[in-house]
């Protein structure tokens, strides 16, 4: 399964904690680092079932399983995607993205993974 974390060159340590995170965690998952300004090159090349990302989808809306779009603001709620499915969390920890990596895993394995988020 493919996942890109994509953030502000001024977050980028977030962006690689959380992307050394996901590779330490879920070492199947393939696991790709890029800037907003490069997202939908990355996108476009990866083609990842799985975005991690602090802007909303607009680069391919519709067209991926999950996307996450976490804020870096901790009163702001970080919004999730899978399968057209939305949910929201304030200041989620790292778990809670080991969940939806788990999930989106399960419905590409099931080939259940719908684009549209």
């Amino acid at each position: 399964m493919g996942i890109l974390v994509a953030f502000e060159e001024d977050y980028r340590a977030y962006r690689d904690v959380i992307a050394a995170g996901i590779r330490i965690l879920r070492p199947r998952a393939e696991v790709e680092t890029a800037s907003l300004e490069a997202l939908g090159e990355c996108i476009e090349r990866c083609d990842p079932e799985l975005v991690i990302c602090t802007r909303p989808n607009s680069v391919d809306p519709g067209g991926r399983p999950a996307w996450v779009e976490i804020s870096v603001d901790p009163t702001q709620p970080t919004k999730i995607c899978v399968g057209g499915r939305y949910s929201e969390s304030t200041n989620p920890e790292l778990e809670l993205l080991l969940a939806v990596i788990d999930e989106v895993g399960e419905r590409v394995q099931t080939n259940t993974d719908r684009k549209d988020c």
